[in-house]
Formats: C-alpha cells, structure tokens, sequence
C-alpha cells in the first residue's frame, strides 16, 4: 500500500533557484503531501488586502498642533501562497517535485520575524524535476493494486521438482499484457512485472544463495496524447472502486509509477574534433503519491479467490465493456454506489450502519430506475388528494374545538405529507426487486413466497425502527444473527441487481451466486 514517510530536504522554487529554503516532506495515505518550511520562500509574509481608513490615533502618540489625529492604513494579512511547481532536492540527493502546492502560514514569530510556511501538495512526484508544468507528460501510469494478481489469476512462474535428481528447477516467462478497453484517448491493460536481472551479475557470473521470483500484476494506462494526470488518477480510482465490488472487499493502491521522456545533454565529438552538446530524450520511471480518500489497509486482509463475487476469467472476454458499463451506471445510480463502496471501505462499521447503507442503497436503486407509485399522480391529485385536502380544509382549528381541533402549523405539515402518498413504500419495493432477482438466487435461499414478504416487512421495520429511533419499535427490531442475515442478504440483492446493470446475463450471475462460499449464511425466517 501507499506508505506513510517523512523526509528531510530542501526546496525552492523554479523561477528562483537561488532562494532554497530547508524544510520537512511528509505524506500519509488518508491526508496526502504536506511540505513544511523552516522560512520562507518568499521577502515578505504577509499581503495587502484592503485599506483601513480614518484611524483614531491618541493625542500624545499623535500630537502635532493643528493637525488631525486621524489616519489611514494598509491592512495586511499572512501571505496564502499557491505554486504550481515547487522543487526539492531530499537528504539522500533524490529528486522531488511537488506539484499543485497550496500554503500557509502555519506559525509565525514576531521577534525573531521567522515564519514556519506550510504547503498542502496535491501530486509528489520522485526521482525527478518537472521545471514547468507543461513538462508533466507521462507516457504511461502502472498501478499496483492489493490482491490483483489472485484476482486476475495468471501466472508465468513455472516449477518443476524432481526428487530423483534433488533438484528443483524455476522459470519465469510474463504472461503477455491483457488489453481491456479504450476510454477516450487512455488505453487500459493488465501487465505483469518484466524479468529484470542486474546485468553486472550475469556479466561477471555471479554466484546465488537464494533465489525469490515474485511476478506483479498491474493496471497499466497508457496516455498517448499526454492526458492530465488527473484523467488518469480518476480512472486508477474508478478502476480500485470496480476491484473492490468484484472482490467484496476493499482493495488498496500499493504503488503508482509512471513513465516520462526526460531531456538530456550528451557531449557529441563532430568531424574537427570539436564537442557539442546535444539533446536526447531518455526514458524514466517516476514515483507517484497523492492521497486517496478511500484508503485502507486492505493489503493485510486475507482474501481468497473462493469469497470473490466474481473473478478475472468470469468476465475475461468482455472485461473491457463490464468495466465501461462500471463507469457509466457509477454516474447514472451515483447514491446506490455511494452507499455501496463506503460499506465495503469501512469494513470497521457496526453492523446496524452496514444495514443502513445497503437497505437504502437498495431503496435509491428501485426509485431510480422503477419510480414506483401505487397510483398515476394526476389521478391521486384530482380524486383522493382533493379529498384529503377538502377534510383539512373544513376541519375546525384549535381556535373552535380546542378539544378536538387542530393548529394551522399541524394542517399544513399534513398537507405536506399526504402530497407524494402515490410512492411505494420501502417494504413494496423490496418486495419487488425481490420478486424480479429470486430465479437467480440459490435454492431455499429465503423460503416461500410467504417467506419473501416477511423478509421484506421486517427488513423494512428494522430500516425504520433504526432510522427513526422508536423505543417500543426498536426493542422489536432485528437484531445479532437475524440482523446479520438480513444485512447479508440485502447485500446478495443489491450486487445482482448491479451485475444486472454491468451487462451479465442471469445465467452467469446464477453460477456466480450459487458457487460462492459467502452465500452460505442466507436469511432463514425467525423460528418464532
């Protein structure tokens, strides 16, 4: 995953090299780049930013006979800096650029006039020096995401064993890349780590002792119209959020590396003899960091390929069109996701919010995509709305029954609730996105049609008990093992009615389903 670091350098910036101040590099997954100066970079701290005017001085400061003690002044405040580029140089002589810096003041000491200048940096790039920000092209971007490789299963590791000979024989040949799709002008592939030997050691012969052959899988972009570095970081994460649901549970950026063509001068000899230098573009791999807001420590979870909603080879001939379809419905159903990927993420959850999430989530999907009303809305407003209205209308205020009447503020909030009464409830909708998935579930996976409609009634009073903070309600909620079971299967819902939209066909979304050890704990009808 993305490490944490702190590291020591200085900096300066690029159209004043002569002005390098020392300060303190830090980064963190969760909070991003923070550049923390020991100085400043700039001759002054603060700013104007207005004028004050007909200040009151008193007489004995200000005390020139005949002369008003009234003046004006400039109001000043902390400098609040904004750099595209600032450059640095770590204790280690490793190059660093700090792309896209926001700053601040963050102490500052009046006599010794001594600012501490902190910057906020949106991207850091490592081992290299963009001078300007048009010089930020990157050819390509690799990420390496936690679990990809049992994701996509494909390996060019080989080993043979003869226990005959006591040998033992390993090879390695990188499967060859996977390209997915094209989305705009980026090209997405799955890549695998090169066979990379120092060339001094097999030069000079070297002897090994241990032998370690790791393959690496990454999602490779390549960016052949110099692209924003935003376009690509946009779609590594969109790319992250569909891993995550494919695999049910949270994956992580481990590494972003990017390739740039960076200008060099070589010393060329010409034909008198004479040397002249001249340009060559080399390529170099670059350090990516910024910040994720979805980080987590998934790296250190134990996920096998068996609890995965569906792998690599499930979708491996149209991985490409699934993907886009992922993008697409993420804009078009943005709550339903939304709830969706902040459950898989904050795997810490109580389970209560988990329910919460997924329930909702799965209201938002039924709204979105079905509407759904008991009747036309016309036809409510010109029949029983008008009705209800009338009722309202004519029943006595407080004023006249004070027994039995009702206050102005009560008739309207009234009328506000029965307005929009046409919609289906949330029992109703789950009833239906039940009726519409249950060919697809396993066997005896809630019951009866019977079963199904209590499943959606007390799904939807444990929703309203929760959400709603009802005492007597409450201590009728589900709870423990049956409010697992509901969450549980509301999850198994929403994923079909999603792999639905990705473009799966039901047949595959059955075996999906039915071969995954997760489905194992489903919802069973209270035994009272």
């Amino acid at each position: 995953m993305l490490e944490e670091f702190v590291s020591l350098g200085k900096w300066w910036l690029p159209n004043k090299p002569e002005v390098v101040v020392p300060g303190k590099l830090s980064f963190s997954p969760e909070s991003g780049a923070t550049l923390e100066l020991i100085g400043s970079l700039y001759s002054s701290q603060f700013e104007e930013i207005g004028q004050v005017e007909d200040i009151a001085f008193p007489n004995e400061i200000f005390s020139i006979e005949g002369e008003s003690n009234l003046t004006s002044a400039v109001r000043l405040d902390f400098i609040k800096p904004e750099e595209i580029i600032i450059l640095g140089l770590l204790d280690n002589n490793e190059e660093i650029t700090l792309y896209r810096c926001s700053g601040r003041i963050k102490n500052f000491e009046f006599v010794k006039g001594r600012p501490t200048l902190s910057f906020n940096v949106e991207y850091v790039f490592r081992k290299i020096h963009f001078e300007y920000e048009q010089d930020i092209k990157l050819k390509s971007i690799s990420v390496q995401y936690s679990h990809l490789e049992k994701w996509v299963g494909k390996s060019g590791i080989e080993v043979f064993v003869s226990q005959e000979e006591n040998k033992i024989w390993m090879s390695y040949q990188p499967p060859s890349n996977i390209h997915l799709t094209k989305i705009g002008s980026l090209d997405l592939y799955i890549t695998f780590s090169p066979v990379c030997v120092h060339p001094f050691y097999s030069y000079f012969g070297a002897i090994y002792y241990n032998a370690n052959i790791e393959q690496k899988t990454y999602l490779t972009i390549q960016n052949p119209c110099n692209q924003p570095i935003d376009d690509c970081v946009n779609l590594l994460i969109k790319f992250s959020d569909f891993l995550s649901f494919a695999m049910t549970k949270a994956t992580s950026v481990i590494k972003v590396t990017g390739k740039a063509d960076v200008i060099h001068e070589k010393p060329v000899k010409q034909a008198n003899g004479d040397f002249t230098l001249e340009k060559e573009a080399r390529e170099t791999q670059v350090i990516i960091i910024f910040g994720l807001w979805n980080f987590t420590k998934s790296s250190e979870i134990n996920l096998s390929p068996d609890k995965m909603l569906f792998l690599f080879s499930d979708v491996e001939n149209n991985l490409g069109s699934v993907f886009e379809a992922w993008i697409n419905k993420r804009e078009e159903y943005e709550p339903v996701f939304d709830l969706l990927m902040a459950t898989i993420y904050a795997s810490s959850l109580y389970l209560h919010y988990k329910f919460l999430n997924i329930i909702q989530a799965l209201e938002a999907y039924h709204t979105s995509k079905y509407e759904g009303s008991y009747q036309d809305r016309k036809i409510y407003k010109k029949g029983l709305y008008k009705k209800f209205i009338e009722v309202l209308r004519d029943f006595p205020s407080e004023s006249d029954d004070q027994e039995n009447g009702i206050s102005d503020e009560f008739r309207n909030a009234l009328k506000g609730k029965i307005k929009d009464q046409t919609r289906f409830t949330l029992e109703t909708r789950l009833k239906e996105l039940l009726s519409d998935v249950f060919s697809l579930l396993p066997n005896n996976f809630i019951g009866s049609v019977k079963d199904r409609e209590l499943f959606s009634r007390r799904a939807s009073e444990t929703r309203n008990a929760l959400t709603h903070h009802d005492k007597e309600k409450r201590q009728q909620a589900a709870r423990g093992r049956e409010l697992f079971q509901l969450f549980h299967t509301l999850t198994v819902i929403l994923q079909i009615c999603l792999l639905r939209e990705l473009n799966l066909t039901d047949e595959s979304i059955k075996i999906l389903v039915e071969r995954n050890r997760a489905y194992q704990n489903e919802w069973r009808p209270p035994s009272n």
